[in-house]
């Protein structure tokens, strides 16, 4: 019965909401389609280009330094100078990344695109984090985010299977059938860079004028918040570990060891988004209702079985499919995991911090996930390649969910709004 009565409370609930945070329905459904194009091909890609494994791993964490680097001025410039001229950047450069994905003739050109990659990716993420927190009201704010989740995926469904059949056509698993992908990410990028460019006015989230001055010290405002600042941003910086090690590796395991071909790797690639289109929605209320520590132990053994189903799954018989689609289903439930997590971010700080505050935590993130990939390829290459995503496991198992265990419920906090700094006239002396 919910699910019939799901289109009208879609609805309802977005004709609640600001007009930013209906465009970034939007963005978000474009990016995904975007990301749904290459995600299970890029590091087949970079291989066939010549990337080994060590190399392939090197790839990614480069990519992660410097999406930390960037992380914290992010937050700052968007709290001081504007979201707009942000986002645009962050886009234009995502939609650099696929060119040069498009025309590298070896894999060492794909430190710059991946350099791009991550660069757009980082300041995308907390330049839409800082509008949905903003825009979004506390007791709707896991639910609203389920929405967008659960929109962006009825689009991106069909995607990997677009993008095998393309793949398939233009010559199968090989330079010359991945390439022209590229190209049309790329176009959808532009797309979104000109969606933002016409429908965000820089007014709606301009700061009130600070003293530059101040920057340090709303970073220290942000950690006098809670004594569970701290423990927050080691869990959320924690969360992407076992994805930041194992994603790199898992389309060349299952191609290589599975026998994976590109419409199986699709499929995956549906399995997984199909998850956060049924889910998301429910998932979040039952967060808004219960609480979101709850709901986050509940799923975190479910990607413990997707890595698990990947690795015992049977190589090039009747049942490699069924597992593999399996892993894809079970590791769905790790994007749901940020929904909470965001949302539990979002709601222990003041707005007037809310920039900084998403920054600090995409920093410690990214700068968490540097040598992951890294270590990744290591054991692949020196132990076994299985072992890559045992590891993933007991990383998530042993440390983060003992340190999530020790935070308070967010549900229903309601943080203080920081105390406006006065600074002296500089030209007093």
């Amino acid at each position: 019965m919910q699910l019939l009565t799901f289109p009208r409370r879609a609805y309802n609930l977005i004709q609640r909401q600001t007009q930013p945070f209906k465009l970034m329905l939007v963005r978000r459904a474009l990016h995904g389609i975007a990301s749904s194009l290459t995600i299970q091909y890029n590091s087949i890609y970079a291989t066939l280009l010549g990337a080994n494994s060590t190399q392939l791993g090197s790839l990614h964490s480069v990519g992660n330094a410097i999406g930390a680097l960037v992380s914290v001025p992010a937050g700052w410039f968007i709290d001081y100078y504007g979201i707009k001229k942000i986002f645009l950047l962050s886009t234009i450069l995502l939609a650099g990344s696929s060119f040069l994905y498009f025309i590298a003739p070896h894999w060492a050109w794909l430190f710059a695109a991946i350099i791009l990659y991550y660069l757009g990716f980082r300041i995308t993420c907390t330049s839409c984090t800082v509008i949905c927190a903003r825009e979004l009201p506390n007791e709707e704010r896991a639910t609203g985010r389920g929405l967008c989740r659960t929109l962006a995926s009825i689009i991106a469904i069909v995607t990997p299977l677009i993008a095998a059949a393309l793949i398939s056509n233009f010559g199968g698993i090989s330079l010359r059938g991945i390439r022209p992908i590229y190209v049309i990410q790329c176009l959808i990028f532009i797309v979104i860079m000109i969606l933002l460019a016409r429908g965000l006015r820089e007014k709606d989230f301009l700061s009130k004028p600070e003293d530059r001055r101040s920057m340090l010290s709303g970073v220290t405002q942000v950690f006098k918040q809670s004594p569970d600042v701290v423990r927050l941003v080691i869990v959320m910086g924690l969360m992407e570990l076992p994805w930041s090690m194992t994603q790199p590796f898992m389309p060349v395991y299952a191609h290589e060891f599975k026998g994976a071909d590109e419409f199986l790797l699709s499929g995956i690639t549906v399995a997984i988004t199909i998850v956060p289109l049924l889910a998301s929605i429910p998932i979040g209320h039952l967060a808004d209702r219960f609480g979101r520590k709850k709901l986050l132990f509940i799923l975190a053994p479910l990607a413990y079985a997707a890595n698990l189903c990947l690795v015992f799954s049977p190589a090039n018989s009747k049942l490699t499919s069924f597992f593999l689609l399996l892993y894809g289903v079970l590791f769905g439930f790790n994007s749901l995991n940020m929904i909470l997590s965001s949302s539990m971010t979002a709601e222990i700080m003041p707005v007037s911090l809310m920039g900084r505050w998403i920054g600090i935590v995409s920093l410690v993130r990214a700068a968490l996930s540097i040598p992951m990939p890294l270590i990744g390829g290591l054991i692949w290459e020196h132990l076994r390649p299985e072992y890559v995503f045992f590891a993933a496991i007991a990383v998530d198992l042993f440390i983060r969910l003992p340190l999530l265990g020790s935070i308070q419920e967010t549900l229903n906090v309601l943080p203080n709004e920081p105390q406006e700094e006065v600074f002296p006239d500089p030209d007093c002396k």
